[in-house]
């Protein structure tokens, strides 16, 4: 006797359960549910035939980690034997069910065709049109995505792909008005299709329909949870990214919110990193959830993976912010916690850690990657994990985590690395010895490789060899080691040159190099090679600049600074005097370009005179404010305001707050590069404060000491009869503020920050001590001085200014003062080439001949070598000693170095682009 009520509470019940996969209560449900329904046979027996099915399947294991869009996996297969129960029990219910219910039914029997294999079967099962015109609910619902779903493996099974992808995407059409169902049969099977149409557009090359079925499959996997078939996900995040980064290079890149008839390019850039960016920390944490750390043999091939498609899209996107360099570095140091002292995770850190500016980090992690692929090689690494690979693969115990391509770096990664490796050295580190011996295990590892033929990565490892022998030689004292380095480096990068005549960076390597020997018309050859290669480069033209003044050509030299800017992304910016409109705004152009002004300017007062040069010093500061607006350096209705006290105060209260220098410069806990080396680095503060004698805690000249003024300004007002600073000391509209810096850095700013700082200081520096030789010259020493003044507010510990303090007393014939300057200089550096020649003018006047030679002797024969001044002073000291050989030796020498040198000295231009 049929009791509707109770029947229809079991009906629900039932329904609940195959909702949520509680197969074993269905038996039971199903019992029940038929003695309060005894018509209810096909129900019953459908959920009967279900759940042995279920249970036929329930232990069979499938692994996704290795699907594309050229394999996506399906569920093996079982013998048709072992399912007979449930052909019978689903026969029963076909032959009592009518209408709809037997299309529900119909799909438990397809399903079963599918499980044995029987594909044409399970199509045919399901050819007719099982989906109603109204929706159903609960189970019945599940059964008809699962018919679709099922349909659609079975066509991809048959090779039916676009059968197979209506199937999928009639799938997600049904799921978008009911996306607030959330049973897990449901979403087991809707998982199932949305995973699979992405990845076989992908493969059909519908490139269009795959970014919308991957961003379907992301819109559903935040409503299934962070748990739910992570493995799966995994691979759709692997390949949507790549993806998604595909089409935004080929530009057809669509944004979410864009239609096919709606395209717009407008915010296009930004809609894509926020898009990628998003799907990288996703997949990040997707991939940190089915990995541990490895086992020995093994290797994490989805983190390495990973990994390499971040960098890759970080070149995508062009870089980013610091804040979003921070994240990628934090990245990577969390996965070095799921890979083993993995090279390759090191490569990509030295890498982010140079482009983020943290350049102390960076050296370490280069040492680490170092020992890492050195002993790697020392132990053939490559041949033994080949044969462990192939052992495992014979004996069928080869797991994912191994089966994919080795861990070990290619000789051209290891090679480029060091490279790198080598311009951190040289560029950024300013360590000579360390960027040639870099350089030199690159050219090792080249030669070592017998099946390397790239000549243009040998041609760029010979110039950062050619570089490391040209800074050894900068750092020389000994004549005969010096012209050795020089030679060799002029050697290796003819060399170079050879084998890439097209790098430009090496013609203008070798053009420096030949300048600094004095071989002008070779250098100039060689610059005017590089310029072919690159007429932008603000160095190169700088370069051929000094090169025609070093041969006395001004006009020449005049002439080539303008074609240069002309040339340079500085033109436009340069005639109107609105340097903020250059695109090179931000690059390290900009400090080069100032240099190229300030050498511009020296031309023009040799050719028109000091008055003329005077007057372009406003323009020159106007600049530095465009270039340094983060030194509080702003502009006023009257010409431009320069807060150098507010600079000074800002480099005070920065470096106050540092903090130890440690190795870790990121607030990341245990994740330092130190984890891959024992090597502490030591612990200490940096700070530029304090007195000019805790300063110079070096080795000094044996000369007497002085008692040094307190400052330049003081010094003036003890010896100027009270005269006052005036409230607004100005070079043509240039002025002082007294404004006070409200700007706290922060205590962890990298070594690219604390340059970045640094040559700030130095060019303001160079600006005030530039008009203040340019006043001295014009006789108007008051304002020398205050020039001077103004360059030591700015950095008090420079010995350039205590030099030109110096040569402004001594113009003054102050010479008791001016020795003071100049022993305040050699304070602070005592290897300052220009205050010890001019102290030793200073000496000879004041007839001290046995001081001044010993102090000249002492630098013609290390760092001031090509001082042309330094040998004609000691000529000059000879000749009233009369030593008449030496006085010839040293004069004609003077002379010789006098005939090349150029308006500035070559020092200033870059070792290293």
């Amino acid at each position: 006797m049929t009791n509707l009520t109770k029947a229809n509470q079991r009906a629900r019940e039932l329904d609940a359960a195959r909702c949520k996969g509680s197969w074993n209560e269905v038996p039971e449900l199903a019992r029940k549910y038929r003695k309060h329904n005894p018509s209810g046979v096909v129900l019953q027996q459908s959920a009967l035939a279900e759940h042995a099915l279920v249970q036929a399947i329930e232990k069979i294991e499938c692994n996704y980690d290795d699907d594309s869009p050229k394999h996506i996996t399906l569920q093996p297969t079982i013998d048709e034997a072992k399912i007979k129960e449930v052909f019978e029990k689903i026969e029963v219910a076909l032959a009592e069910a009518q209408d709809q219910e037997k299309k529900y039914a119909s799909i438990i029997l397809a399903r079963a065709y599918f499980v044995v294999g029987k594909y044409g079967k399970c199509v045919e099962v399901l050819s007719t049109n099982f989906v109603p015109s109204e929706l159903p609910i609960g189970y019945n619902f599940v059964l008809i995505i699962q018919g679709l779903v099922l349909k659609g493996m079975a066509h991809e099974s048959l090779s039916d792909f676009d059968e197979a992808i209506v199937c999928y995407d009639q799938v997600a059409a049904l799921l978008s008005p009911n996306s607030n169902e959330k049973q897990d049969q449901l979403s087991n099977w809707s998982e199932e299709a949305l995973y699979r149409a992405p990845l076989l557009k992908v493969r059909l090359g519908d490139t269009k329909g795959a970014l919308q079925s991957f961003r379907t499959y992301q819109s559903y996997a935040t409503l299934w949870g962070d748990k739910f078939r992570i493995n799966k996900r995994a691979v759709i995040y692997k390949y949507f990214i790549k993806l998604l980064s595909k089409i935004y290079q080929e530009g057809t890149y669509d944004p979410p919110s864009v239609t096919s008839n709606e395209q717009s390019t407008i915010y296009t850039p930004h809609t894509f990193r926020v898009e990628l960016t998003e799907l990288h920390l996703l997949y990040e944490n997707v991939i940190f959830q089915i990995t541990s750390f490895p086992k020995a043999g093994e290797a994490n091939w989805r983190v390495l993976e990973m990994v390499d498609q971040v960098m890759s899209d970080w070149t995508i996107l062009g870089g980013g912010t610091s804040a979003e360099m921070r994240e990628l570095i934090e990245m990577l140091h969390r996965a070095t916690h799921k890979t083993f002292q993995s090279p390759r995770i090191l490569r990509h850190l030295i890498n982010s850690l140079i482009t983020y500016g943290d350049y102390e980090e960076a050296e370490l992690a280069l040492s680490a990657y170092i020992a890492l692929v050195e002993k790697a090689k020392e132990t053939k690494i490559e041949d033994i994990e080949r044969q462990m690979q192939e052992s495992l693969e014979e004996t069928k115990e080869c797991s994912t985590l191994v089966k994919h391509e080795m861990t070990i770096e290619t000789s051209e990664q290891v090679i480029q690395t060091l490279i790198t490796g080598s311009v951190l050295m040289a560029k950024y580190m300013n360590k000579a010895k360390e960027a040639l011996e870099v350089a030199q295990k690159a050219l090792l590892w080249y030669k070592d490789d017998s099946n390397l033929d790239d000549e243009e990565l040998y041609a760029h490892v010979l110039r950062c060899v050619g570089v490391g022998y040209s800074l050894f030689a900068a750092e020389e004292t000994d004549p005969g080691k010096r012209s050795e380095f020089h030679n060799k480096a002029i050697e290796v990068l003819n060399e170079s040159i050879l084998l890439d005549s097209e790098a430009f960076e090496s013609h203008y390597r070798l053009s420096l190099e030949y300048a600094t020997i004095r071989d002008i018309s070779q250098a100039i050859i060689s610059i005017r090679q590089a310029i072919n290669l690159n007429s932008s480069s603000i160095p190169c033209w700088h370069l051929l600049v000094l090169l025609l003044s070093s041969q006395k050509d001004s006009q020449g030299a005049l002439k080539a600074c303008e074609l240069g800017i002309k040339e340079s992304d500085w033109e436009a910016a340069d005639s109107t005097g609105d340097y903020s409109t250059s695109s090179a705004m931000g690059n390290d152009d900009g400090d080069e370009f100032i240099s190229l002004k300030l050498t511009q300017n020296a031309l023009q007062e040799l050719v028109n005179g000091s008055d003329a040069a005077i007057n372009n010093f406003d323009k020159l500061f106007m600049l530095y404010a465009k270039m340094f607006p983060d030194y509080n350096i702003i502009a006023s209705p009257n010409g431009s305001v320069y807060d150098v006290s507010s600079l000074r105060k800002q480099n005070m209260t920065y470096e106050e707050t540092l903090t130890p220098v440690t190795a870790a410069k990121l607030p990341v806990s245990n994740n330092s590069v130190k984890s891959f080396t024992s090597a502490d680095k030591k612990e200490g503060y940096i700070s530029t404060e304090g007195s000019i004698s805790s300063a110079g805690n070096k080795d000094t000249l044996d000369v007497p000491k002085a008692n040094y003024t307190p400052s330049i300004a003081s010094s003036r007002n003890s010896a100027s009869s009270g005269l006052k600073r005036s409230p607004a000391q100005t070079i043509t509209g240039v002025q002082l503020s007294t404004a006070k810096s409200a700007t706290i850095q922060s205590p962890q700013a990298t070594l690219k920050t604390k340059q970045r700082r640094q040559r700030a200081t130095k060019v303001l520096t160079d600006l005030w001590l530039a008009s203040a030789s340019t006043f001295r010259r014009l006789g108007n020493l008051e304002e020398a001085q205050k020039a001077i003044e103004s360059a030591e507010e700015v950095d008090d510990l420079s010995p350039d200014v205590w030099c030109q303090f110096g040569l402004l007393l001594f113009a003054q014939e102050s010479y008791a003062d001016a020795i003071t300057s100049f022993h305040k200089a050699l304070s602070i550096d005592n290897n300052h080439t220009y205050s010890l020649v001019h102290l030793s003018r200073v000496y000879m006047k004041m007839d001290d001949l046995e001081m001044a030679e010993g102090l000249l002797d002492n630098v013609t024969k290390s760092n001031g070598w090509s001082c042309a001044e330094a040998w004609f002073y000691l000529g000059k000291i000879y000749q009233a000693t009369n030593r008449v050989k030496r006085t010839k030796d040293c004069l004609w020498y003077a002379l010789e170095l006098e005939e090349t040198n150029p308006v500035r000295p070559f020092r200033i231009l870059p070792g290293c682009l």
